[in-house]
Order: structure tokens, then sequence, then C-alpha cells
């Protein structure tokens, strides 16, 4: 039997300036909520509040998602409804955010000089990311290089989500169950790593210029096309003074070691 259910409870919250609520049916789902929240997510007035998602039983086993008032999804499954909304408020402040610019990267960083490795889902960045932070690197996202308007990279650091070894399946690890330790404060990007996974493979990079490693950012810069100039203004802040390193790389272990030995000569 269908059960429609009025809101138990919701979150509004703001994140690198934008505003959002989340609503829920059952009061133990806020727990989880509040799981996918963004990092840095502070509550705030409902009031004026434009983005709004509805997470609403729609019977025993299953749930609605409503999105700014229209049906996204019905009878999914709790996994998934999360994981959609999950996914909508990341992208609604990655496009939306007026004064910072995402990239799809994974970044690691040691002693205030971080590394960026840009690259879109499957392109191997949090296997390379989590190898890196198992050799001694701070953890500042799977997911996202988040720039200021100086071109300072600043942590996102939400959980990772690892998959399986047959690539069926995900499951989300916080960076102090794998043994890391999760950035605080904003940093100078050292080094950018344009690299893909190929088996068999052996990382010996190729060194490009800061301009080239600007345009090849650009393609993973989430508001490149609502925001054109600005997205190249901070890239090349960001850049100024980067080594942008290209190569394809096999195993994550081989290039961890060498972009982290290369990180840590940095800052010494």
């Amino acid at each position: 039997m269908r059960v429609r259910r009025r809101a138990a409870g919701s979150i509004a919250f703001e994140a690198f300036g934008v505003a959002a609520e989340v609503a829920f049916s059952d009061p133990e789902l806020e727990v989880l909520v509040r799981e996918i929240l963004p990092p840095g997510w502070r509550a705030i007035d409902p009031a004026g509040v434009r983005s709004r998602f509805s997470l609403e039983r729609a019977d025993a086993d299953s749930y609605n998602v409503t999105i700014n008032r229209h049906l996204a999804i019905e009878h999914a499954s709790l996994e998934v409804a999360l994981g959609l909304i999950d996914a909508d408020i990341r992208m609604l402040i990655a496009t939306s955010t007026p004064d910072w610019i995402f990239v799809h990267a994974g970044v690691v960083a040691f002693d205030g000089r971080a590394l960026v490795i840009p690259g879109e889902s499957f392109s191997g960045k949090t296997t390379l990311v989590r190898a890196l932070v198992e050799v001694g690197a701070t953890y500042y996202s799977d997911e996202y290089a988040v720039l200021d308007e100086d071109g300072m990279v600043h942590p996102y650091p939400r959980r990772l989500s690892i998959r399986s070894a047959d690539g069926s399946t995900t499951a989300e690890h916080r960076i102090g169950e794998l043994g890391g330790v999760a950035g605080e404060a904003s940093a100078i990007v050292d080094t950018v790593a344009l690299t893909r996974y190929r088996p068999g493979a052996e990382w010996r990079p190729t060194t490009i210029s800061a301009g080239e490693g600007t345009v090849a950012m650009l393609a993973n810069t989430v508001p490149a096309q609502q925001r054109p100039g600005q997205s190249l203004r901070t890239l090349a802040r960001a850049l100024r003074n980067s080594s942008v390193l290209v190569g394809d790389r096999g195993e994550a272990s081989e290039a961890a070691h060498a972009l982290f030995a290369r990180l840590a000569s940095a800052t010494s």
C-alpha cells in the first residue's frame, strides 16, 4: 500500500554561497540526510530558499524524491534516492556558487602545497587519491578542486566513493577509516597531473606549459560554459607557478609514490 506523509523535518543550509533545503518524511532519515550535505555547510533560516529537495516514503520499502516540486524519481530504494539528492546538491553548488570555481578533480596536499588530478568518473582519480593518502598526503577531495579567486585550492573532503574490483558497486568511506587526514586550510596548487589509468602503463610523464594545462583543465571545469571568463582567470591564477604533468599510469602505487615525492620535495 502506498503511504504519503508530510515532511517530519527539514534542514535548510548554505554552502559556498548557495542555499538549499532538504525535507524528509521520517525523523530517522535526518541522520542520513546530514551525511550527504556538502562539506562546510551551515544551517540557515529556510525563508527565501529557492532550491528545495524532498525525500518522502512511498511505501514500506521505497522512496520518492521531489526537486523544486517536480517528481524526480519514485519508488526508488533509499540508497538510490539519497544518491540522487546528493548528486543534485553537489551539481547545484558547483554550478551556482558565485565566488568559487569547481573543477572535477582529486586533490591532496602536503605542507600547504597541493596536487590536483583533474578527471571525470572512471578516470582513476579516486584510486590515485587513495594511494597518495596512503603514502602520507593530506586528503582534500576525490571529486572537486574548489578554487577561490586567487587560485588557491580549498578542501572539499566528502567521503571517498571507492569502486569494487569489477566496478559494479561503490562504497563510501570517510578518510579516517582509510587511515588518512582531511585538510582544513587552503593550499597553493603546486602540481597538476593530467593522467588516466591504462593497464600496464608506466608513469613516465611529460611536462607542458601552464597555459596548456589551463586549457586542459577547462574541460573539467563545471561552470566553464556559464562563466568562461571567471573560469579562465581563476585557472590561470591557480596554475601560474605550477608544474603540469601529462601521462598515462598503470597501478596507482607507482604514480602515487613518484607524485608524493615530488610534492614533498617542493616543500623542503
